[in-house]
Parts: structure tokens; C-alpha cells; sequence
């Protein structure tokens, strides 16, 4: 398989169903809008741009945490997408309230959070996982989610699941040698921003990619190494299967928000977007859904797009 055929796979089957915003509009009584991205109104009581590094004891090491505002604040996790880190978030933070309590999770194996042992694989679950016992140790009981790509839960296309396993299986045992052998060979920093925007298929622009790295690479003799386990590269062996998730859709009973970037990759097909938004309404009384310009990484390269829309679902 050339790279040519890798890439459509990687679109087709395992992570993006669209790249376009040549997919159709969701309708179907979805509320859908488009704010004038120039109207954006800095708060005045946002959050402030300092923060702390902490650390929360797991089973097998740490899991490692940026955490934004008062320590009496309103309490949100903020999870990051597949291969990303809490430095997704850096940029749209300190545009929101300041009443929040925000803390940005490095998900298991990912940014500055230890790596899973060798013969223990990953799944979509482990960042529920770690979040429980995160919220335990802050004594959190009730707290509400920002969540991005992964860290707002993404199916894949069923029919294609036999391939994906075919792929990952052989993938891990890959990477599962690789770490054996030793570590892995050192690359330029100019390198390692390359591979991050060739990787998001443009949606990271360098700037971008400089934040992210900071917590996202390792400096090693020769050079840098991206610090995420590279077995996170096999993608996962499974996702909740979409009727399990339309039956946890349908008990929510927390208010939502989704925003969707028009030039972002779409995971499932707009006519199962469209149900799985249904179910939500079945329980929660506020489920709102928002079309914005830009594309998968548009919250970090142009947070102002959103912020106003965010600021106002958590203090209407």
C-alpha cells in the first residue's frame, strides 16, 4: 500500500468520514447558525492566562493536568482530541469566564501524562476512566465537559470495522516492537511542526503546532521526540457502537452545546449526526447545535470564533 492508498484509508476508514464542508447541513428542526465571527466581544471577566501544572496518581502512574481559574470555580474538564494534548485548549481558555474552575487533562498516554504499560492497549473509555478518578480526588460530585474530537466521543463507520481491526492489530504489534527495540530516532523541531500539520491535514497552522508542542515533544540527545506513546498511532481497536451511544444520548440530562466547524472532517454520517442529536433532546431540555467557519482545529488557530457562543452556554 503506497501513501496515496494509506491516507485515503486513514479518511475512508479510520478517522475522518469528510474533509469539506461539501457535506450536507444538518436539518431536521436542528437549530443552525453562523455568528458574525467579527462581532466577537472580549470578556472582561475571562480567565486569566496563568495556570497550574498538576499531577493525579493513577493505577499505573500519572496523568498529567493544566488547570485554569479559582479554585472555588465552577468545575469543568476539558478533554483533547486522538494524538493531541491539553495545549488544544490554550488558546480558548483565557477567553472564557472567569467563574470557571478549568481543568485540561493530558488523556492517558498522551502531552505529559505516563504512558500505559506495554501489554495494556488503549481505548476511547480510558479518559472516562481517568476523569472519574480525577473528579474522586478533587471531590468533584457534579462538574460539566469541553470536549474536542475524541474528547467528545466519535464513532466510525461500522461496516468498516473488520478493516480497522485487520489494520490495528497489526499496527500495535508494529509499535509494540518498536518500543522494545529502543527509543525512537530523534527529529528536527522543524520536523516534528511539519509532521503535525501534514498529520491534522492542514486544520494546524505553525503557531498552533508551537503550543502544542510545548508539552507534546521531549528534547533527547539529537534532537526531539513526540511525547505521546506511539502506539496511540494504531487507532483504537473500538468505539461505543452507535446504538449503545443513541440509548446514552437519550438519558442525558445535562444541557448541550455542539459546535461544528464547516470545514471539519465529519467521523459518522450527517443522517446518524442528526439522530444521535434527536436523542439527546429526548432528556435534556437544552440541546443546542451551532455551525462555525473553520476547520477541525479552528477552536485553538481562531478561538475568538466560539468563545462568545461557549461564555454565554455556561453564564446565560
Amino acid at each position: 500500500m503506497d501513501n496515496c492508498d494509506k491516507l485515503v484509508f486513514r479518511m475512508q476508514h479510520l478517522i475522518p468520514r469528510g474533509l469539506s464542508s461539501a457535506a450536507p447541513k444538518i436539518t431536521n428542526n436542528t437549530v443552525i447558525t453562523t455568528p458574525d465571527i467579527a462581532s466577537f466581544r472580549y470578556q472582561t471577566d475571562a480567565l486569566s492566562k496563568t495556570y497550574e501544572e498538576v499531577t493525579f496518581p493513577m493505577t499505573y502512574g500519572n496523568v498529567a493536568a493544566k488547570v485554569w481559574g479559582p479554585s472555588n470555580g465552577k468545575p469543568v474538564f476539558a478533554l483533547h482530541g486522538w494524538l493531541d494534548n491539553a495545549g488544544t485548549f490554550d488558546s480558548l481558555i483565557p477567553m472564557l469566564p472567569h467563574n470557571l474552575r478549568i481543568v485540561a487533562v493530558d488523556i492517558p498516554g498522551h502531552g505529559m501524562s505516563d504512558h500505559f504499560p506495554r501489554d495494556i492497549m488503549y481505548h476511547f473509555l480510558d479518559c472516562l476512566l481517568a476523569v472519574e478518578r480525577i473528579s474522586q480526588q478533587l471531590k468533584w460530585e457534579k462538574f460539566s465537559f469541553i470536549g474536542h474530537s475524541l474528547g467528545g466521543v466519535t464513532t466510525t463507520r461500522a461496516e468498516t470495522m473488520h478493516l480497522r481491526l485487520r489494520k490495528t492489530v497489526g499496527k500495535l504489534l508494529k509499535y509494540e516492537a518498536a518500543i522494545t527495540n529502543g527509543p525512537e530516532k530523534p527529529i528536527s523541531y522543524d520536523t516534528a511542526v511539519e509532521k503535525s500539520i501534514n498529520g491534522s491535514f492542514g486544520s494546524l497552522d505553525k503557531k498552533a503546532c508551537e503550543i502544542m508542542l510545548k508539552r507534546g515533544l521531549k528534547k533527547v540527545n539529537g534532537g526531539y521526540v513526540f511525547s505521546r506513546d506511539r502506539r496511540l498511532h494504531a487507532a483504537p481497536l473500538s468505539f461505543c457502537p452507535k446504538q449503545d451511544q443513541i440509548v446514552l444520548a437519550a438519558k442525558v440530562t445535562a444541557d448541550v452545546l455542539i459546535i461544528k466547524f464547516t470545514e471539519g472532517p465529519y467521523f459518522e454520517s450527517v443522517e446518524d449526526q442528526v439522530e444521535h442529536i434527536e436523542a439527546l433532546r429526548k432528556s435534556s431540555k437544552n440541546v443546542r447545535y451551532v455551525e462555525i467557519e473553520g476547520k477541525h482545529h479552528t477552536h485553538l488557530t481562531h478561538p475568538e470564533r466560539i468563545a462568545n457562543i461557549i461564555s454565554d452556554f455556561f453564564n446565560p
